[in-house]
């Protein structure tokens, strides 16, 4: 670089020395004079101070437009200082105490460093604007959601929560917002019992979901945040359902057909040790009829009663099923007609008895 300089001519030469003497100079005084220099922070997190004064008189405040955040803090100290300085020593505070009518707390701003140093400090927002309201308190039935289906071959029989409600505090507007609560199990390709403790989601009015930063930015207090849930799974299990054959018939009737069911299975669910001792569902021949049958059944009969301890129809809605039953008169025979006809003729004299003859 030198000997680059040297090969200039004289009056280059003299104005390259004269601009690096000039960077040199300036240099030096910066360093030695330690100048006031800017330094930038942004998104600087507010400090709320005293705020339980608000909520020992029954109240709840919640900070309105993310104003508890101040977008760019601006520093401004000698370089000696601000190059000592770093984001999370700037420090930002608001008491509450001196809320004024509109809800406004000013904003303080200071450094937990060379707070004495700062020449000055400014934020591009001044105030954090509070929303104070009464605290209302609302219980909520706890629903139970599950996601997904079991593997093939079985069923979700039922879910149950530890506790069946969850209270709720906070600011009454938004309390009052709350649609339901619920906790959500994944039973997905599921062959067995669930037992788990998943959090609790809350849902506004119109169905959608509260988020967690919802929650505590408007300082919704839970009584409890999850809950143990236990998701019963049962397997399946079709078997045939058979009619008792001993119903009465009434005299001078005959069975055309029946009795049988319709369906003439039905899908059951239960334990795997209970389904392997099933193999049919019985129904007796006195739940169908007592009395001798004169006229076609056609009965409804609910099968629940029917089944074994711990099992259950799989489906809800088709555990009602129809008992067939067909029956006719006798037809009378037409010998035993002729026979009387023959008797009747024979006590009139001899013309009976030789027709008599002539049949045989």
């Amino acid at each position: 670089m030198f000997k680059r300089i040297m090969n200039l001519d004289s009056n280059l030469r003299l104005k390259v020395a004269s601009v690096l003497i000039a960077m040199a100079l300036w240099y030096m005084i910066n360093y030695f004079s330690d100048p006031a220099v800017r330094m930038t922070v942004s998104n600087v997190p507010v400090q709320i101070l005293h705020g339980e004064s608000i909520e020992k008189a029954g109240d709840v405040y919640t900070v309105m437009d993310d104003t508890d955040v101040i977008p760019t803090v601006t520093i401004y100290a000698k370089r000696s200082v601000i190059d000592k300085l770093e984001s999370k020593n700037v420090i930002a505070t608001a008491d509450v105490r001196e809320i004024e009518d509109d809800g406004s707390v000013k904003i303080s701003l200071s450094t937990d460093k060379y707070a004495n140093s700062i020449e000055d400090i400014s934020g591009s927002i001044g105030y954090v604007q509070l929303r104070v309201e009464p605290m209302k308190t609302k219980s909520f039935a706890l629903e139970v959601e599950t996601v997904g289906e079991p593997e093939d071959g079985y069923m979700h029989y039922e879910s149950s929560a530890e506790q069946n409600q969850v209270i709720i505090s906070g600011p009454q507007s938004y309390v009052e917002k709350i649609g339901r609560a619920a906790v959500q199990v994944d039973i997905t390709e599921s062959d067995r019992n669930i037992s788990s403790y998943p959090d609790i989601i809350l849902y506004d009015m119109e169905g959608g979901e509260i988020t967690t930063e919802e929650m505590e930015a408007q300082k919704l207090h839970l009584n409890i945040s999850s809950v143990r849930v236990v998701v019963t799974i049962y397997q399946t299990k079709s078997v045939p359902i058979i009619c008792g054959s001993e119903v009465p018939i009434a005299e001078g009737y005959k069975l055309d057909s029946g009795p049988e069911a319709d369906p003439s299975s039905i899908q059951i669910a239960g334990a795997a040790g209970i389904l392997r001792e099933i193999e049919s569902i019985k129904i007796p021949a006195e739940d169908i009829a007592t009395e001798p049958v004169s006229s076609n059944i056609h009965k409804s009969i609910v099968i629940d009663k029917y089944l074994p301890e711990g099992a259950v129809a799989a489906d809800a809605d088709s555990d009602i099923i129809t008992v067939y039953m067909r029956v006719s008169r006798e037809t009378v025979d037409s010998t035993d007609t002729s026979e009387d006809s023959t008797e009747s003729l024979d006590s009139g004299g001899n013309t009976a008895s030789a027709e008599t003859d002539a049949a045989y």
